[in-house]
């Protein structure tokens, strides 16, 4: 039963990384520039790469390429075409709105219903970022949802901007 259900988890996210539409004009006062600290009473823990590559399975080695999961701080540039984010883990993140390649990985960046969304595709896996900005600008909610050959990652992390 419960692989019946990862299977049709699997299948829905691939379907909705594909069918939704995203825009690629930033929404009015949708500037993610400057520094993010990870607030910690309000975000999920991911799991360690250790802990995942001992159960075995894909996500350990695709969750490498969302440092977001692991960082507690960002540094985000905003333009009109793009964004650059540096994390406190050591990476360096460029996102250019619409679709481009990304190693393995086929990305599509955009705004849909107010969020912006990337979204990820690879041969065995599909990822969806959503990140939704507070009516202040002061608050960054970042959903991040993997699904790699049947096993899915599921984590909420928050940031808050600092001045």
């Amino acid at each position: 039963m419960c692989r019946l259900a990862c299977l049709v988890m699997t299948a829905a996210l691939a379907a909705a990384c594909t069918s939704v539409q995203l825009d690629s004009s930033p929404p009015v006062g949708f500037d993610l520039s400057g520094r993010w600290t990870l607030v910690p009473p309000a975000s999920e823990t991911a799991p360690s790469v250790r802990r995942l590559r001992a159960q075995g399975g894909m996500l350990s080695f695709v969750t490498q390429d969302f440092p977001v999961l692991r960082a507690t701080e960002m540094v985000i540039e905003q333009s009109r075409d793009s964004m650059g984010i540096r994390y406190d883990v050591g990476d360096y993140r460029d996102i250019s709105w619409g679709t481009r390649q990304r190693g393995l990985w086929e990305v599509r960046a955009g705004w849909h219903e107010g969020t912006l969304m990337i979204l990820s595709k690879a041969s065995d896996a599909d990822a969806r970022e959503t990140l939704r900005l507070s009516a202040d600008g002061r608050q960054l909610t970042i959903d991040v949802r993997i699904s790699a050959t049947g096993d899915d990652l599921n984590l909420t992390r928050v940031f808050r901007r600092t001045p």
